[in-house]
């Protein structure tokens, strides 16, 4: 499965792309704002975490690759509910040279109209960290909407930590989209 977008390609995941995932993975400036999301850390943990990925039918992990092939970074709709539709995503640009050039937007919005499409989900929700205003800035160009938010506490520092809930409906994304996408999938 491949979905391509104007300027990328979404696609599955390959043993070749583990060394970028583990860079990624370690990468503070990439971590920073993210929670653990399982993923490797070490080159000789990646062939189990990958067999454990294509296994669970309650999560897609794709790529996010330039047209050319270059993996840039990946993105998800995790803990996927058949049943009622919904699945939460997460995204990262791994590669610095490709955040803040519209990537995000374009990988989510691609992502959604395969997920409200061909997998007929009826929602995407995702959790933010309120000092992360350049993702939320992209969450809300694709048409997401704050819905909530949580309060975390980080035992180290004793501090806390705002989360907001985002989401969007099938039918908001078209609408926000101008209906343009509802004949896709």
């Amino acid at each position: 499965m491949k979905i391509k977008g104007e300027r990328l390609v979404l696609r599955p995941i390959v043993p070749s792309d583990f060394a970028k995932i583990v860079q990624w993975t370690k990468d503070p400036e990439v971590g920073h704002y993210m929670d653990d999301d399982g993923c490797p850390e070490a080159l000789e943990d990646c062939q189990e975490w990958y067999d454990s990925l294509r296994s669970n039918r309650r999560n897609r992990r794709l790529i996010i690759a330039t047209l050319d092939g270059q993996p840039i970074g990946d993105i998800e709709l995790d803990h996927i509910t058949w049943r009622s539709g919904d699945a939460e995503l997460r995204i990262r640009i791994g590669e610095a040279d490709y955040r803040g050039k519209g990537f995000g937007v374009e990988s989510i919005s691609t992502l959604l109209i395969y997920a409200f499409g061909k997998m007929n989900l009826s929602r995407v929700y995702l959790r933010v960290a309120k000092g992360n205003t350049a993702a939320i800035r992209c969450y809300e160009k694709v048409g997401f909407k704050k819905e909530g938010k949580l309060v975390r506490s980080q035992t180290q520092k004793q501090s806390q930590r705002e989360i907001y809930l985002m989401r969007i409906l099938k039918d908001e994304f078209y609408r926000f989209h101008h209906c343009s996408y509802r004949s896709v999938g």
